[in-house]
């Protein structure tokens, strides 16, 4: 029995009441070696953590790089179409044009004609 034990008993707790709060805080009291185990483990995870984390951004800056490429590829892509049918646009005004003039000639011609 440890002092704490008999300074228990000389108090007035029974013998039994000793040994169940013994057997009880043995249970349920962590221990500076606990605490120091915990902590040691606790250190380790923060260092796995920190580890991944790092590694973690680098692959989110690869593919935010990989990311930026690709869009400034398909930029690209898309401005030449775009340049490419403003060109054909041009080309179905001038046609057009060139038709109504026609037209209104043909118009022009069928009235004056009689």
């Amino acid at each position: 029995m440890t002092n704490a034990a008999f300074k228990l008993e000389d108090s007035g707790f029974s013998r039994e009441q000793v040994d169940a709060l013994s057997e009880f805080m043995d249970g349920s009291v962590a221990t500076k070696a606990d605490i120091a185990e915990l902590s040691g483990e606790i250190k380790e995870v923060r260092g796995e953590l920190k580890a991944d984390i790092a590694e973690l951004s680098g692959e989110i800056k690869e593919v935010r790089g990989e990311l930026k490429a690709d869009i400034e590829r398909l930029d690209g892509k898309i401005t030449a179409e775009i340049a490419g049918l403003n060109g054909r646009i041009n080309l179905i005004y001038w046609m057009l044009g060139v038709s109504v003039a026609g037209i209104v000639s043909l118009v022009i011609k069928a009235f004056t004609a009689s």
